[in-house]
C-alpha cells in the first residue's frame, strides 16, 4: 500500500518515496501516536519536527496530528522524504552507473577520478551533483545522505540514503557489524620483508593506531597514540614476476585513509599510491582500491542487502584471471567469505581477535 507523500513531489515510478510503515498491536490500544513514533519507530525530535513541518505522518492513509489516539490495527505512515530539504548543489548531467536502488538507498560505481561533494579544487563534475540530477531526471523526492566515504583515487560502491534516518541507521548497523564493507586493491611486494610467504589465503591482520601527519593537511600517518584501528587483509592471488598481489580488505574501524595507512605501513603498499609509497614503480596515476562488496540489513524493511560493485579495470587488468565482469570470478568469490564477516569486531577488545587465525599479526 502506497501512501500519499508529504510534499507531494515523488513521481518515481519505479520505487515509492522511503517510508516507514507500522501496524498498531494490542498494546498500543488507547495510546498515542507520538509513543509510537518513538518507542517503536526510532523518530525523535529533529526528525520529528520536519515531519510535522511538512505533513509527512499519516493514520490509515489520512494525515494526522502526534497526539492522536491510537486502537488496535491502525496502520502508521510516515513519508521521511518529507523530512528532507532539496540540495543547493546544482545538477549536472552525469552518466552515474548505478549498481543497487531501492526505495531507502542509492549505490552508484565511483571512479577513481571522481570526487563526492563539491570542494574549492573540484566544484565540477562530482558525484553529488550527478545524484542531484539523477533525482530530478527520475521525479525522486528524496534527501542525498552518503554512509560512506571514498577518497579521490579510490573507487567503487559508494552507498547513498534517500533520507537522513535511514543514513543514522546504517551507521548504526556499522558499529554492530550488520553493515560491513569489502575492498580489493593491488599490493606492491617488493619490498615486503616476508615476500616469500605470501601466497593465496594468506591472512594478515594489523592493529596500529592513526593520527594526522602534522606536515600535511591530508597525509594520515601511524601513531600509537592515535585513534585505534583495525585492518583484516586476505591474499587471493600473487604474481611473483610482476611484484604485484590482488588483496581483500575488511575494516573493523573506519579511519581516514585506514589500508592505505595500515599496508604502506607493513611494507605492502597499494600499487599507485602517490601520497604513501611514491617510490613505487608503476605508471599508475591513483591507488588501485576499490570498495567492491557490502552486507546490511534494510532500514525500512528488515530484509537483507548485498550489492557487488564491478572493479574498474586497472585492477582487473592486472589480474584478468580473477574477474568475470568485473566480479569475482570462481573460487575466488569464495575465498572472501570469512574476511567479509569480520568487519565491526570491537576494537576495544583486542583480545576478541584470535591472532592465531592469521598468518601474519603487526601491532603498531
Amino acid at each position: 500500500m502506497d501512501i500519499p507523500t508529504g510534499v507531494n513531489t515523488h513521481t518515481d515510478s519505479r520505487f515509492p518515496a522511503p517510508a516507514l510503515h507500522y501496524i498498531c498491536g494490542p498494546e498500543d490500544n488507547g495510546g498515542v501516536l507520538l509513543n509510537v513514533l518513538r518507542d517503536k519507530l526510532g523518530i525523535f525530535t529533529t526528525t520529528l519536527r520536519r515531519l510535522k513541518s511538512g505533513n509527512g505522518i499519516f493514520m490509515n492513509g489520512q494525515p494526522v496530528h502526534v497526539r492522536e489516539k491510537l486502537k488496535a490495527g491502525d496502520r502508521v505512515d510516515i513519508d521521511l522524504s518529507a523530512a528532507e530539504t532539496p540540495s543547493e548543489i546544482p545538477p549536472e548531467p552525469l552518466e552515474l552507473d548505478v549498481v543497487f536502488e531501492n526505495a531507502g538507498v542509492l549505490a552508484v560505481n565511483k571512479p577513481a577520478t571522481s570526487v563526492v561533494h563539491p570542494t574549492c579544487f573540484h566544484r565540477e563534475n562530482t558525484i553529488a551533483a550527478g545524484i542531484v540530477n539523477y533525482y530530478r531526471a527520475h521525479g525522486i523526492n528524496a534527501g542525498m545522505h552518503f554512509v560512506n566515504r571514498l577518497d579521490l583515487g579510490t573507487s567503487g560502491l559508494l552507498l547513498c540514503a534517500k533520507a537522513g534516518l535511514i543514513q543514522e541507521r546504517l551507521k548504526l548497523q556499522a558499529e554492530t557489524g550488520q553493515y560491513t564493507k569489502l575492498y580489493l586493491g593491488v599490493l606492491d611486494t617488493a619490498r615486503f620483508s616476508q615476500k616469500n610467504a605470501l601466497k593465496r589465503g594468506f591472512r594478515g591482520l594489523i592493529e596500529a593506531g592513526i593520527s594526522r601527519d602534522t606536515r600535511s593537511i591530508i597525509k594520515r600517518r601511524i601513531d600509537p597514540q592515535g585513534k585505534p584501528a583495525v585492518t583484516f587483509f586476505k591474499i587471493l592471488e600473487i604474481d611473483t614476476a610482476a611484484d604485484k598481489a590482488l588483496a581483500a580488505f575488511s575494516l573493523a574501524t573506519g579511519r581516514t585513509h585506514q589500508i592505505r595507512v595500515h599496508l604502506s605501513g607493513i611494507g605492502l603498499p597499494l600499487t599507485g599510491d602517490s601520497l604513501y609509497a611514491p617510490d613505487c614503480e608503476g605508471g599508475d596515476t591513483h591507488q588501485l582500491l576499490h570498495q567492491y562488496k557490502t552486507n546490511f540489513t534494510d532500514p525500512l524493511d528488515g530484509a537483507p542487502v548485498t550489492i557487488e560493485c564491478p572493479v574498474i579495470k586497472e585492477i582487473s587488468d592486472v589480474f584478468p584471471a580473477v574477474f568475470h565482469g568485473g566480479l569475482l570470478a570462481g573460487a575466488y568469490a569464495g575465498l572472501i567469505d570469512d574476511i567479509s564477516s569480520r568487519a565491526g569486531i570491537d576494537v576495544a577488545l583486542p583480545d576478541h581477535v584470535d591472532g592465531a587465525l592469521f598468518d601474519l599479526h603487526v601491532r603498531l
